[in-house]
């Protein structure tokens, strides 16, 4: 991710915009919530993490001003009135040739998300990796990217 501009939605405490920034990333770590970004912030902080930059986003009026090139999002696609939200953010704002990057702890409520990413003119790749953390558990990785890099720019 060295030099990429890299989003990270519904960042929590930063983990992935921290890990990606300290790999060269120029990184904007966004939530919904206030007093995640004060965690996050301080994560990175702690960090040594420079390249990284906050916002309070809310994901049905992103006020964003860039594409691009990775979107980052961990154990966000479990609210089904957020799904729409989130496809259309990554119509918007994932660069052409730019990958996403879901993680998620494998709710079968996110079934819908998919089937609108297809719609929509996405694709996806499933990843699964086993997690030890109180017991043996599964995370899926999604690498997410529109079928046609020769989309129009909105």
């Amino acid at each position: 991710m060295r030099g990429k501009q890299v989003l990270e939605l519904g960042c929590g405490l930063g983990l992935l915009g921290v890990v990606t920034a300290r790999d060269g990333a120029r990184v904007l770590c966004t939530d919904y919530e206030a007093d995640a970004l004060a965690f996050a912030r301080y994560n990175a902080l702690q960090n040594g993490c420079r390249d990284v930059r906050f916002r309070l986003v809310d994901w049905r009026y992103p006020a964003l001003k860039r594409r691009y090139d990775a979107i980052l999002a961990s154990d966000v696609i479990y609210e089904a009135r957020n799904f729409g939200p989130l496809v259309a953010l990554l119509q918007r704002f994932l660069a052409r040739g730019g990958r996403a990057f879901f993680a998620d702890p494998g709710r079968s409520n996110a079934v819908p998300f998919f089937a609108l990413l297809r719609q929509r003119g996405f694709t996806y790749q499933k990843v699964v990796e086993p997690v030890e953390w109180e017991g043996r558990h599964e995370i899926a990785i999604y690498v997410i990217k529109h079928h046609s890099d020769g989309r129009p720019i909105s």
